[in-house]
């Protein structure tokens, strides 16, 4: 059995576009259309470009998938003709057709993601099918939804809005509001009658809204979503241009605290009513590490799963996922979330002859990228499988010394180009976690929550400790990543620690290098001094 998933719309609101193929409940492939097309999100697409590259990598023909599952199951029978016509049009065929609810995608992405028996399944975004917030109960093979928060009660959309005020864009800068909290006072301002959950109930103030009539589409992400009710409270909105105030991030650091207090009190309902001591979280409130890290330290959790690609380019993966369930097949656990497509020397050789570039051929990339790290250089790290999801796991990564001084403002000024007060994330060897982080549970593969740091990771790797006093962390195994693995282990070797900053292989707003023709252009326009690539050495 064959399955292929998707994401993606018709509209400029459906973002994330992604394909992915099962076989046999086995996830073969999964990737994102924006490494392809090089526009960010890929806003208002179907798949196509991931779809074309997933058969290529699988070696199969469309006529050779069984099914084509999508999200959507609200959209009606317009949508379902559309998608029908696209796929005949654009690749000749239409596998049959199953569409599942947005957040039941998202739920299967997670709890069958997990590998675990039984769990609550907490599944948060702005909305998708009309839902903002959706909780689920898994065992075995089987997902049963027990609560649904409709629109606009949504921690995504109060979240997003937020954003804007700031002077971010909604919907796609979240995680820069995020990053600003650690700077300001939580206790400046209260949001208490604005986001809140009561009485088993979550609850946003829809006034603060931009009020809409009937039949007006929703704001776009160029449009103002809030009202004047906002501004009356707050005062004006931040222009993105301006300077960030100390106000900003005391809004900020308010917001992000009202925010997981009302994702902890969700989570403290849902196990009274469950007793359920294991958690899964998708959606794209789940890529908000810091309440991530609020629900670990919850004590009646033993443990926690958070979806790699939490935000809906996870949809894809997931509707596939119920969809092998329903065909008979429960799908594998994710241990890894390398899913992309790799390329070998040969391809990658075949590049740099053709862009007349100097490169050393070496034979141990991981101890050359060792070797330069130790030095303090900055490099670009392209090897194997490219990721599934917003973050870099050590496939196609910047990675520099953590104990190097001002690490952060060099690459924020000289290499990503991006705001000074964003943090970067540490990789560090499963075996060595404890010595430097602080967290219930001793894996954290997809750098989606985050840890409290110890004395040794302040005085010894400052570069991956955000003005909070946490870290973002990645913790690399030797079974499922043994180059990157023996990268730091080579380097604890030289430097006494096995931590790197690493951080995504791109420039400010835009997507991860797919390409080893994307890797040298970024390697070129960007202030890196190296680019191990395969076992090719580039250097200016």
């Amino acid at each position: 059995m064959i399955i292929l998933g998707i994401n993606g719309g018709v509209r400029l609101g459906y973002q994330d576009v992604s394909a992915c193929l099962i076989k046999d409940g086995k996830t073969i492939v999964a990737i994102e259309e924006e490494r392809l097309t090089r526009v960010k999100f890929s806003p208002g697409q179907l798949s196509e470009l991931s779809i074309y590259k997933c058969l290529e990598y699988a070696g199969i023909e469309i006529k050779d998938v069984d099914v084509l599952a999508c999200h959507g199951s609200t959209w009606g029978q317009t949508f379902e003709n559309i998608l029908r016509a696209y796929m005949i049009d654009n690749f000749g065929h239409c596998p049959r057709l199953v569409f599942v609810h947005h957040h039941d995608a998202h739920a299967a992405s997670a709890f069958y993601g997990s590998g675990f028996d039984e769990a609550m399944i907490l599944t948060m975004d702005a909305s998708g099918d009309g839902v903002s917030t959706q909780l689920t109960i898994g065992r075995d093979d089987k997902i049963d939804t027990i609560k649904r928060y409709s629109r606009p009660n949504s921690l995504g959309i109060f979240y997003s809005i937020i954003t804007q005020f700031c002077g971010f864009r909604r919907d796609s800068d979240e995680y820069k509001l995020m990053g600003m909290a650690a700077y300001g006072n939580p206790d400046t301002y209260d949001f208490s009658e604005m986001l809140n959950f009561k009485d088993g109930e979550l609850f946003f103030d829809e006034s603060f809204l931009k009020p809409i009539k009937p039949g007006e589409s929703q704001p776009t992400r160029q449009e103002i979503a809030y009202s004047s009710k906002l501004t009356d409270m707050f005062g004006k909105r931040r222009l993105r241009n301006m300077e960030i105030s100390q106000k900003y991030f005391d809004i900020a650091a308010s917001a992000q605290k009202q925010f997981e207090n009302v994702i902890v009190e969700i989570v403290k309902d849902f196990y009274k009513k469950t007793g359920i001591r294991k958690i899964c979280l998708a959606g794209g409130v789940a890529l908000n590490c810091l309440a991530n890290q609020k629900i670990m330290d919850l004590d009646f959790i033993d443990d926690i799963y958070v979806h790699p690609a939490s935000g809906d380019s996870g949809i894809s993966l997931g509707a596939a996922m119920f969809a092998s369930v329903i065909e008979g097949q429960k799908p594998l656990s994710m241990e890894t979330a390398l899913l992309g497509p790799e390329f070998s020397d040969e391809q990658i050789l075949k590049t740099l002859n053709e862009n007349q570039i100097k490169y050393q051929k070496i034979d141990d990339p991981a101890k050359i990228a060792s070797q330069l790290i130790a030095e303090n250089k900055v490099i670009g790290w392209f090897q194997g499988r490219m990721e599934f999801g917003p973050r870099a796991l050590g496939a196609r990564s910047i990675l520099a010394n953590p104990a190097m001084p001002n690490v952060k403002d060099i690459i924020n000024k000289k290499i990503k180009f991006r705001e000074n007060f964003r943090p970067f994330c540490p990789s560090v060897t499963e075996e060595d976690t404890k010595k430097y982080f602080v967290g219930k549970v001793h894996r954290a593969p997809f750098m989606n929550i985050t840890f409290g740091t110890t004395a040794l990771a302040k005085d010894c790797t400052p570069g991956i400790v955000h003005a909070d006093g946490t870290a973002r962390i990645q913790t690399v195994d030797e079974k499922n990543q043994p180059l990157y693995h023996k990268l730091l282990t080579l380097l604890k070797e030289r430097t006494g620690h096995p931590v790197v900053v690493n951080t995504s292989f791109n420039t400010n707003n835009e997507p991860i290098v797919f390409t080893p023709s994307d890797a040298i252009a970024t390697f070129y326009r960007s202030g890196l001094d190296a680019l191990v690539i395969g076992n090719f050495l580039v250097t200016k």
